[in-house]
Order: C-alpha cells, then sequence, then structure tokens
C-alpha cells in the first residue's frame, strides 16, 4: 500500500510541477493515478517475463536430469534425486512441487494433473527401502489431500514394504521401473 502511495504521490508531484505547472490540481491528481496503472501494467509485465525466463529454465535442467542413467542416480544426494523424480514426473504430464525439506510430513513431491492429486516420497539408498516409507507417504498423502501416493527409489524394497504399498494402493517404482514407469 505503501508503494501505490509513493507513485501516486509522485506522479502528482511529477504532474503538477513539471508537466502542467499553475494549472488545478485534478490534472495532477489524473497524473498520478495514470502513473499508479503504469506502475502496475510494467510490474505485471515484469512478472510474466521472469515465469516464462523460470519456466524456461526448468525444461532446460529437466532435461539434463532425464539424460541421466541410473548409475548418475545412484551418486545423486537425496535434494538431487527429489528434482530428478520430479522431472521425470513433469515429463508425463504433471505439475510438480516441491514440499519443505522439513516439515514435509513424508512426502516429498506432490503431482498434480486435472482434479488427480499423487504424494510421493523419493528415496536414494544403498539397500533396500521399507516398510517406514510406505506408511509415511500413505499418512502423508491424506494430510496433503491426494487422492494417491507413490514411494520412487533407485533400489527395490523390502517385502513388508510391498504388503503395506498393496494394502493401501500405493504405487511402488523401484530400480528396475524407474526408468519405464508411468504414473
Amino acid at each position: 500500500m505503501r508503494i501505490v502511495l509513493v507513485v501516486f504521490l509522485a506522479g502528482f508531484l511529477f504532474t503538477a510541477f513539471v508537466i502542467t505547472p499553475g494549472s488545478n490540481y485534478s490534472m495532477a491528481a489524473l497524473g498520478g493515478l495514470i502513473a499508479v496503472v503504469l506502475a502496475f501494467a510494467f510490474r505485471t509485465v515484469l512478472s510474466v517475463v521472469e515465469l516464462r525466463l523460470h519456466a524456461s529454465d526448468q525444461r532446460r535442467r529437466d532435461t539434463l536430469y532425464l539424460r541421466l542413467g541410473v548409475r548418475s542416480v545412484d551418486v545423486m544426494s537425496g535434494r538431487e534425486f527429489e528434482k530428478y523424480v520430479a522431472a521425470r514426473v513433469r515429463q508425463m504430464g504433471w505439475d510438480v512441487s516441491a514440499t519443505p525439506a522439513t516439515g514435509d510430513f513424508g512426502v516429498d513431491l506432490i503431482a498434480e494433473r486435472g482434479s488427480e492429486c499423487v504424494a510421493i516420497q523419493c528415496k536414494r539408498h544403498a539397500k533396500p527401502v521399507g516398510v517406514s516409507a510406505v506408511q509415511q507417504v500413505v499418512a502423508g498423502a491424506l494430510h496433503h489431500r491426494c487422492s494417491t501416493s507413490a514411494v520412487v527409489s533407485n533400489q527395490e524394497f523390502t517385502t513388508a514394504a510391498k504388503e503395506l504399498a498393496s494394502t493401501h494402493g500405493c504405487h511402488l517404482v523401484g530400480r528396475s521401473k524407474l526408468r519405464t514407469w508411468k504414473l
């Protein structure tokens, strides 16, 4: 609100003393309003340009991630693996958002397409993923109001994880399906 007042005042003063000196103040008020409108228009244009640049950068990063093989995935950090999974999900036509690093309730990514919402937990591990990953993402899916859940890993899953996932309809994407899976 303060910025609107400053822009209006600058436009008012500029109009009153530079453009129409000695004229009435209604013309100066109009100048102030025009300055506010122009400032908002300029800000909107900048926002649109920034969004397009961000989308272009995201596509470029996604292309790089999609070129990587499973061996490259094995040496990624957990955060890099989340970005890799997000790129794969975006490639499938979903909008993807990352949850905060802490307080995510067992959900790393939320994929949305139309009215569908999928909670995804990403696990980059050196050994099979256990049942706790399934427990966390199933609970987190409810918290994030997602209808489906999935655990994506560079490894396979324990028998207990597979059983619990089957019970809850949670999709498990392990090493053998990592390059070819579809949501």
